[in-house]
């Protein structure tokens, strides 16, 4: 059995030597568990030797680009947006954040499961680019590429201009009393998006459970639905089936 220090020098060597290391890659590399690698993870930026991000870890100082994240943990991501699917309806107008687990939904989507679909990401505009039944609209703003979004005040103004009958929220951390995002000007963007929709839905992958993330989007109770994993761990469920709080949806295995 290999050591967890052997294992963990070794980690640090692949995101050196690569740049990025991805949490599923390691967890066959080494002949272990995502959990058992994601506990190394954290314990590695815990001590400053690198950055983790979702889905793996990049170098200190380094961050992740929206084309990073969305080929991490894919069929994961496809999952929960599987689990979202029956949430659009062919009347709604449905307003979709940016970020790769919605990319994924968007990408099973079928033309005519809602009236518009509204973005502020390219790529899931680009992903229903064929739709003629579903009108596609992109929000206006600042193209931001670590973001994979437009950004900014037109972004605002476009959003609190809308009134969506379903918004999908992207969250970086999620606990029962915080929404998270880490980034400012996304923060505000969300807030927005929450404000302006009659209903509100999240998907997010087991270590969002865990994660910090330093600026507040609101409470899991500003939900109404929320996507998990099968495998979402017990003593992380628990706390979110409170009275009040976002129906829950467990994706499939």
């Amino acid at each position: 059995m290999q050591l967890a220090e052997e294992r963990r020098r070794l980690i640090l060597a692949a995101v050196d030597e690569e740049g990025k290391v991805l949490a599923a890659e390691l967890a066959r590399r080494f002949d272990t568990s995502e959990d058992t690698i994601r506990r190394d993870l954290r314990d590695l930026d815990l001590a400053g030797l690198l950055r983790r991000v979702h889905g793996g870890a990049v170098r200190r100082g380094g961050v992740a680009s929206f084309t990073q994240r969305e080929g991490a943990d894919q069929q994961r991501k496809a999952l929960l947006g599987q689990a979202l699917r029956p949430l659009l309806k062919p009347l709604d107008t449905v307003l979709i954040d940016a970020g790769s687990t919605n990319l994924a939904l968007a990408r099973q989507l079928d033309d005519g499961c809602a009236a518009a679909i509204v973005t502020n990401s390219p790529q899931i505009a680009l992903a229903l680019g064929e739709f003629r039944r579903t009108r596609v609209i992109l929000l206006g703003g600042t193209y931001s590429a670590d973001n994979g979004a437009v950004l900014g005040a037109r972004t605002l103004a476009d959003i609190q201009a809308l009134r969506a009958d379903l918004c999908i929220v992207g969250l970086c951390s999620l606990a029962p009393d915080r929404l998270g995002a880490t980034n400012d000007e996304e923060a505000v963007l969300k807030r927005a998006m929450l404000a302006g929709s009659a209903r509100r839905a999240a998907a997010v992958l087991n270590e969002r459970l865990t994660a910090s993330a330093p600026f507040t989007i609101g409470v899991a109770a500003d939900l109404d639905h929320l996507a998990l994993e099968a495998d979402v761990p017990a003593d992380l469920l628990g706390p979110l089936r409170r009275e009040g709080g976002p129906d829950l949806i467990l994706a499939e295995r």
